[in-house]
């Protein structure tokens, strides 16, 4: 929203009151009143007793402005400032929609102040809870916890060469293509990319899961395979490569883990329904998705032709 003009400055704000922004007389934010009574998050026993406060953010820029009209529209779904906007920027009109869901459910308000020709601030506030302090332990220091994911179990001691792990990402997002590629190269995995299913399998068959290859073809341990891409999806993807393997085409099992941001269970079982060994869901952190690698690796050693994991004995 600044490409256009000569001073190109952005602002972040990160702020915290007592008192509630929008009842703040000095705020040049005007703030879009809940549409809807929803029940007060922070009562909950989760959140503690601590003193109720509210985190506010602001996002100012020195783009175009908008005019009181354009103004009026946002904030509604499928709604943008003009018709010019999806042409010049992209986007489909729910962002902000969205945004003010996410807020209200959690106690707060969204809300902009714009001048045509000057910039924007965008921002919004949310209700939390001030901490409370926790007495030391013995040895004088703070106890800590560490978060847990429900059914989560610790991954077993892997002794295995990780350069000798080598990893298919299929994702035609070409940034996060790249940023997976980055991380696991970080951790000495070898990367290939392919931007669809179509070019996963023409991959699988340079590699040596191919019939003829065993020896001689492209060393693949595991693909990563995105569910939504053009040519060929990943449902798609995973269904023939389960095929070629029932005709002995593919002459081991593929490691298949789905990449998806639809993690409702009904999409995770059409996953592994269509061939999926495991699913992982965006976004995702590199320490979630490793013991997932590893532990399909272990489930088919084979996948690493040259080199079997072994699990040490813990002493």
């Amino acid at each position: 929203f600044t490409t256009t003009q000569t001073k190109r400055t952005i602002i972040v704000t990160l702020a915290a009151s007592l008192q509630r922004p929008s009842n703040k007389e000095q705020s040049c934010v005007s703030y879009f009143p809940t549409r809807s009574k929803r029940e007060d998050l922070i009562e909950g026993s989760d959140w503690g007793t601590g003193q109720e406060v509210f985190i506010e953010f602001a996002v100012q820029d020195t783009g175009r402005g908008l005019n009181e009209d354009e103004k009026k529209l946002l904030f509604i779904r499928f709604s943008q400032a003009s018709p010019r906007t999806h042409v010049q920027y992209g986007g489909s009109g729910l962002g902000l929609f969205i945004s003010r869901e996410l807020v209200e459910l959690q106690g707060g308000e969204i809300g902009v102040c714009s001048e045509r020709g000057k910039g924007s601030t965008f921002a919004f506030y949310v209700k939390a809870r001030r901490s409370t302090t926790r007495k030391p332990g013995k040895n004088g220091t703070l106890p800590t916890t560490k978060p847990s994911t429900l059914g989560e179990k610790e991954a077993p001691c892997r002794n295995v060469d990780k350069s000798s792990i080598k990893v298919l990402i299929v994702e035609d997002n070409l940034v996060n293509q790249r940023v997976l590629q980055r991380q696991l190269h970080n951790l000495s995995y070898v990367v290939h990319v392919a931007n669809h299913g179509g070019e996963a399998l023409d991959r699988l068959k340079e590699s040596r899961y191919w019939q003829g290859h065993e020896k001689t073809g492209l060393d693949l341990s595991v693909v990563l395979m995105d569910l939504e891409m053009p040519v060929m999806d990943g449902l798609t993807c995973a269904r023939k490569i389960r095929e070629l393997e029932k005709s002995g085409e593919l002459v081991r099992h593929v490691p298949i883990i789905a990449v998806t941001a639809n993690a409702r269970l009904e999409q995770i079982d059409t996953a592994l329904e269509a061939g999926m060994d495991d699913v992982v869901s965006k976004p995702f952190r590199i320490p979630d998705l490793v013991p997932k690698i590893e532990g399909l690796l272990e489930k088919y050693p084979n996948a690493i032709p040259d080199q079997q994991l072994t699990t040490p004995v813990r002493p």
